[in-house]
């Protein structure tokens, strides 16, 4: 389904066991974790984390990525599709936690563009979708500067690990916006049009 995709700053690859210890050593700040279902606290917690994505994966359920620093390989962060639907050509972008250092960079709008150029443009889906904790407001900006449209909040959807109740915030790109959102995104990442 997907070998890699390269930007002008980063690489997204599949994950694999390799990136266990890179993971690690960039995913434990708890900092992190706040607004996400897991915390990562150990390289246990790392080799469980990526050995669940991968179950997943040979399930065909999700697919997780690696980003990476394309001039050093250095890993920065993850995310994955999630709720892949080949019958209905959708699937959700999430997962998505990258180090601090990279926090208020252009990498989550370049990861973002490439993603959704391959969903929209090599996959040929008619929906991407993106959730997050209503609690979660840095996530919730950081989609809409990407260009997802709000679709509305689902309440009591899910039960964060401290046992509290979470509403889930859900916004879409869809097929018809691509174009809007991928030349929005291509002028925040100043790319040139005969690159797009």
């Amino acid at each position: 389904m997907f070998d890699e995709l390269v930007g002008e700053k980063i690489r997204i690859v599949p994950m694999d066991k390799d990136h266990i210890q890179g993971l690690y050593e960039i995913g434990n700040d708890k900092i992190i974790w706040s607004h996400l279902p897991k915390a990562i606290y150990t390289l246990n917690d790392m080799k469980s984390f990526v050995e669940e994505a991968l179950c997943k994966k040979e399930t065909g359920m999700e697919f997780p990525f690696v980003v990476l620093l394309r001039d050093n390989d250095k890993i920065i962060g993850s995310t994955r599709f999630l709720d892949i639907s080949t019958q209905n050509k959708s699937l959700e972008i999430g997962w998505t936690w990258y180090t601090p250092s990279v926090w208020g960079t252009h990498i989550n709008t370049e990861c973002k563009y490439l993603l959704l150029k391959y969903c929209f443009e090599s996959l040929k889906l008619i929906r991407v979708q993106f959730k997050t904790d209503e609690r979660n407001v840095r996530s919730q900006k950081a989609i809409e500067k990407i260009g997802g449209v709000k679709e509305g909040v689902l309440r009591n959807h899910m039960i964060r690990k401290d046992g509290t109740f979470r509403n889930s915030v859900f916004y879409s790109v869809i097929e018809s916006d691509w174009v809007s959102v991928k030349n929005k995104l291509a002028n925040i990442l100043e790319i040139p049009q005969k690159q797009m």
